[in-house]
């Protein structure tokens, strides 16, 4: 088994994001998207609407894709893979132009599983240039985060392997586990 870092494919997919002033409207506050640090929003979540924006991509809308510390999902995506990610988080309803789309919100943190290797955390200022993962004890999480960088979503390779064998598109995947 392999840990990956998860990216967002900017550079062939559309970029999926939310407006600040739409989330500050329906629901008075902004914190999902200023706080990175695991917490969940299924109570008092109200459906978003997802703003989608070409940049330096062709114009094609993801399946799959990853906004800030969250996974963005395709109605599509989302039958694929709910049953494999549903303990490991929480889904939240958004749309985009009447379609269905789910934000995931990895709440499984490597730390809480005693999952990060001891001494393996190494920084260069704010920037995290090493660690390593207790493949062992991440064997049936197939999505999470650590406290190191909330900010970062790591998988294992089982969930590559979905995400590749039923071409969901929009992410890409790195074994540099780290901001360098």
């Amino acid at each position: 088994m392999k840990i990956y870092q998860v990216f967002e494919d900017y550079d062939n997919y559309m970029t999926v994001y939310f407006d600040p002033d739409e989330v500050e409207d329906k629901r008075g506050d902004d914190d999902f998207i200023i706080f990175t640090q695991p917490q969940s929003y299924t109570n008092d979540w109200v459906p978003l609407e997802l703003s989608i924006k070409v940049c330096d991509s062709s114009p094609v809308i993801p399946t799959l894709s990853k906004w800030q510390n969250y996974l963005v999902l395709h109605e599509a995506a989302y039958k694929i893979l709910e049953d494999m990610l549903k303990s490991f988080g929480e889904f939240l309803p958004c749309t985009y132009q009447g379609a269905k789309f789910y934000l995931f919100n990895p709440l499984t943190i490597a730390e809480d599983l005693d999952a990060v290797v001891p001494g393996s955390v190494k920084r260069k200022g704010n920037l995290l240039s090493g660690i390593a993962f207790d493949e062992n004890k991440l064997k049936e999480v197939p999505v999470f985060r650590t406290k190191e960088s909330y900010i970062s979503i790591y998988c294992t390779s089982a969930f590559k392997t979905v995400v590749e064998s039923e071409k969901l598109d929009g992410l890409l995947f790195s074994t540099n586990l780290t901001h360098y």
